[in-house]
């Protein structure tokens, strides 16, 4: 366990904006499934797990398109579209709530905290996605890939969510899994917490600084506790110990 410098230049948080794929819900699995099935069928090409788990946290009309450099004719991106998302639909099953992250959402709720989902979903992805997440009564606003022109890793999604909030950036904390989440929320300038179960692998995330890192679920539960803590006594920008795995 390593201790952050501490700093008294930031207001205590008051705001939470959870991403969803790889950090409330695990469906890097599925998603890299999707993916595959549909750069196989329409594009007739074979792109590593690796790969396509990097893709993981940008929208999916940005997706499809990424590897139309293989081919040597014009894909039909909305067809690969609908194919992903209706491959992903009939496959939900093996989708997996993470209850110790979606708990941590509902700690910050608790502690008066106000709650955003800003996600690479698209509008189509969310309709039948949020009923099975089953967080209503928690969240305050939802933005999606739909939502904004740039979506992550530009900080329009961030912008727009603590807009609808009316809450400042400096007052805000952004928990993702992916790169994507990381220059998103710095480029709003809201802090961030980094979480070592999703996407995108931990060497990957370390090397973009995020102000706090936790490796499990329940770790994330027990982080927002303790800044929802430290928010209640008005102690301005103290960082708590980022949570590690042991060496």
């Amino acid at each position: 366990m390593t201790r952050s410098a501490l700093t008294r230049t930031q207001p205590p948080l008051r705001c939470a904006l959870f991403d969803i794929d790889g950090t409330l819900v695990d469906t890097v699995e599925l998603i890299v499934r999707a993916l595959d099935h549909t750069f196989r069928k329409h594009l007739g090409v074979q792109i590593s797990r690796d790969e396509l788990r990097r893709t993981i946290g940008l929208p999916l009309h940005q997706q499809v398109r990424l590897f139309d450099h293989l081919v040597d004719f014009v894909p039909d991106h909305r067809a690969m579209e609908a194919d992903e998302i209706a491959y992903y639909e009939s496959h939900k099953h093996l989708e997996r709530v993470i209850p110790e992250a979606v708990e941590a959402l509902r700690e910050a709720r608790r502690a008066g905290w106000r709650i955003a989902l800003v996600t690479s979903k698209n509008r189509q992805e969310l309709e039948t996605f949020l009923p099975r997440l089953n967080v209503d009564g928690w969240v305050d606003t939802v933005v999606s890939s739909s939502d904004v022109a740039r979506p992550k890793p530009a900080p329009d999604s961030v912008l727009v969510a603590l807009e609808r909030l009316g809450v400042p950036p400096d007052e805000a904390v952004f928990v993702g899994d992916t790169v994507y989440d990381i220059q998103c929320a710095r480029a709003a300038g809201v802090r961030v917490i980094a979480v070592g179960w999703g996407a995108h692998p931990p060497e990957m995330l370390r090397a973009h600084a995020p102000d706090w890192w936790v490796e499990e679920p329940a770790q994330l539960r027990e982080l927002i506790r303790s800044l929802a803590r430290r928010a209640e006594t008005g102690v301005a920008g103290v960082r708590i110990p980022a949570v590690e795995s042991p060496p």
